[in-house]
């Protein structure tokens, strides 16, 4: 499986597109920045590639975090999946920092769980 980062393609108006979905979505995770205390995130969209969070602590571009999602899938419910990715961007947002995280290499095994995640997530939403 290509776990690799989602490229981005550009189109006849030369704005980037991503090439793997991005689902929407709200709920808050976990998440845990390299060297600091795990802190409560508002998970905003997520997809194949990587995720966007709302935090109340800034992070730096390139940093390493740990994200932290418990798992909807019936077999699994309640279950914890850890994701290591990197932060690609940070901005402020008022009294919080908008975050875009891109998941680094993952075994095939964690990749299939987050697949299965995302078409729940999906399903739901259609």
């Amino acid at each position: 499986m290509d776990t690799s980062s989602p490229k981005k393609v550009h189109n006849a108006k030369n704005s980037v597109q991503r090439k793997h979905l991005r689902l929407s979505t709200m709920g808050v995770v976990t998440l845990t920045v390299q060297g600091e205390q795990p802190q409560d995130a508002y998970l905003a969209s997520i997809g194949r590639g990587g995720f966007g969070v709302y935090l109340h602590r800034p992070v730096k571009a390139r940093q390493l975090v740990v994200m932290t999602l418990t798992l909807i899938e019936e077999e699994q419910a309640g279950q914890e999946l850890k994701l290591a990715a990197r932060v690609r961007w940070a901005r402020s947002a008022g009294q919080l920092y908008m975050v875009g995280l891109q998941f680094e290499p993952m075994s095939d095994q964690r990749y299939g769980q987050l697949l299965r995640h995302l078409k729940l997530i999906e399903s739901k939403q259609m």
